[in-house]
C-alpha cells in the first residue's frame, strides 16, 4: 500500500497500522465527515457540474459517503477500546 508522505514525489510503502497513524494523526472523525459533507453538499448543489458522469445517483453517492462516515468513526471507536491498534498517544 503506497500513501504520499513527507516527500510527495516519492511514493513509499505502509502497513495498515502505519497507514491509520498517518491518517488519524492528520484527520479527526470530525474533519473527515465535515470535509465529506462539504463535498457531498457542493456534488448535490452544483448539480454534478464538474464531476465525472459515472452514471450513479445522488442517494448512491449519499449513501457511500455515509458509509466512509461510519467506517472512519468505527475504527476510531476500536482504537480508543484498545481492539485494534492505531495512533499512538
Amino acid at each position: 500500500m503506497t500513501l504520499p508522505d513527507d516527500n510527495p514525489g516519492s511514493p513509499s510503502f505502509k502497513t495498515a497500522q502505519q497507514v491509520l497513524e498517518l491518517f488519524y494523526g492528520k484527520y479527526s472523525a470530525d474533519k473527515v465527515k465535515l470535509v465529506l459533507l462539504e463535498s457531498f453538499q457542493g456534488y448535490a448543489l452544483n448539480d454534478r457540474k464538474g464531476f465525472l458522469d459515472l452514471g450513479i445517483g445522488e442517494q448512491e453517492v449519499s449513501e457511500v459517503f455515509d458509509g466512509l462516515i461510519e467506517l472512519v468513526m468505527a475504527v476510531w471507536t476500536l482504537m480508543e477500546e484498545g481492539k485494534i491498534e492505531g495512533v499512538r498517544a
